[in-house]
């Protein structure tokens, strides 16, 4: 048994201290809050200053320390799982964009590999995969390549939920619920346990409530690709702002949404935002440094944002724990800025055992500086090495 006692930490989405801890082996068993939190033997570990909070949840991540999530190496896994736990990220989503089905199976085969063989090792979890798309909007399709995008038919879902790992790692499906097919394909992946996201889509409003209707309960980076709030239709932004059923991922690298824009939406949407990068190869690594990514060039500009060599946006090229650096720097409230990336990332997902500080849940733990860099971080209860801030 382990107790940890800290100055102040995330409990319900407040800033409350001090609160004391106890850890039994990988799980929290006790939370005290208050004087309780003083009484007793001293703490085996004594955080002084800094806030603690549980570990970061990324729920859209295409990749970062240059590994593509769509392709990465046993070697790359590694390293990526590690380098995610040294920065505050303990459980990752990997994202996989629109291909063909038989290459989504295939990386979704690497995911399930990847999430056995680091099961039990002190790096950031694999809590399952996020499919964006290919039932999606071309209208609306970014970055993704439309000549792969389908109808979600009974025949397409067939092919993808009969593959033993897709079936095992899949837990988020971002679809276009204008398409042919759309409110049955949320049905029968809502009864298999999958959160359906509406993303890349060029909806109405109604449309958008009839998929939550039907049981879809999540948004893709809200005001990115999808039909934008309009004041007589509310398109795809409006629908979900406005529908409480929603949970809202929002990319918060401040470059695809500005920090006032995040604000209006942690306020429109309070306790549903979902705090996430969109991250690609180059998160987590020097900017600058030259990568592929999709068989092109790409590195992070002096913001850390991933671009191609012609100047074209590539994607996000932040780890999770600098958005949070960003939105609080924006003068955003730190604790809802947190909680959007523990507490709320973890109810989107119906999952209590992570992204809380609360008995029964994993002892995944970050404790932040005054600057708000992770300075030591648990996975499980055991200690990660953290990274030291990175120079631009």
């Amino acid at each position: 048994m382990t107790t940890i006692l800290a100055e102040r930490a995330l409990l319900g989405g407040r800033l409350v201290g001090p609160v004391r801890l106890a850890v039994d082996g990988a799980r929290i068993t006790s939370v005290l809050t208050g004087a309780a939190a003083l009484e007793g033997p001293p703490a085996d570990v004594e955080l002084t200053g800094g806030t603690l909070t549980p570990g970061l949840l990324d729920l859209q991540n295409n990749g970062s320390f240059g590994a593509d999530f769509a392709d990465a190496t046993p070697e790359q896994w590694e390293q990526v799982l590690t380098g995610l736990a040294s920065r505050g990220v303990t459980g990752v989503q990997p994202t996989i964009i629109t291909a063909p089905i038989e290459d989504l199976n295939e990386a979704f085969d690497r995911i399930h590999a990847a999430q056995r063989a680091h099961a039990e090792e002190p790096v950031c979890r694999i809590l399952g995969a996020h499919l964006e798309g290919p039932f999606i909007s071309p209208e609306r399709k970014g970055a993704h390549r439309a000549e792969c995008m389908l109808d979600p038919t009974t025949e397409a879902l067939d092919a993808l939920l009969g593959h033993p790992a897709t079936a095992a790692v899949l837990t988020t499906l971002t679809l276009a619920p204008e398409r042919p097919h759309a409110l049955e394909a949320i049905r029968r992946l809502v009864a298999r346990g999958v959160v359906v996201s509406v993303g890349h889509s060029n909806a109405t409003a109604e449309q958008v409530w009839a998929a939550a209707d039907a049981g879809a309960t999540m948004t893709t980076h809200i005001f990115n690709a999808q039909r934008p709030l309009g004041h007589r239709e509310p398109g795809v932004a409006g629908a979900v702002l406005a529908d409480e059923r929603f949970y809202i991922g929002t990319i918060i690298d401040g470059q695809h949404l500005h920090p006032r824009t995040v604000s209006i939406v942690l306020a429109a949407a309070a306790g549903r935002v979902v705090g996430v990068t969109d991250a690609i190869v180059t998160a987590g690594l020097p900017n600058h440094t030259p990568l592929m990514f999709g068989g092109q060039p790409v590195a992070n500009d002096e913001t850390g944002l991933g671009r191609r060599e012609n100047g074209t946006l590539a994607g996000a090229g932040i780890v999770l724990d600098e958005g949070v650096r960003r939105m609080i720097a924006a003068g955003l409230d730190p604790a809802v800025v947190l909680a959007s990336c523990t507490e709320v990332a973890a109810r989107s997902l119906r999952r209590d055992d992570v992204g809380h500080l609360a008995p029964g849940a994993l002892a995944d733990l970050v404790w932040w500086d005054a600057d708000w860099h992770p300075r030591r971080v648990w996975v499980g209860g055991a200690a990660v090495a953290v990274a030291e801030p990175l120079a631009a």
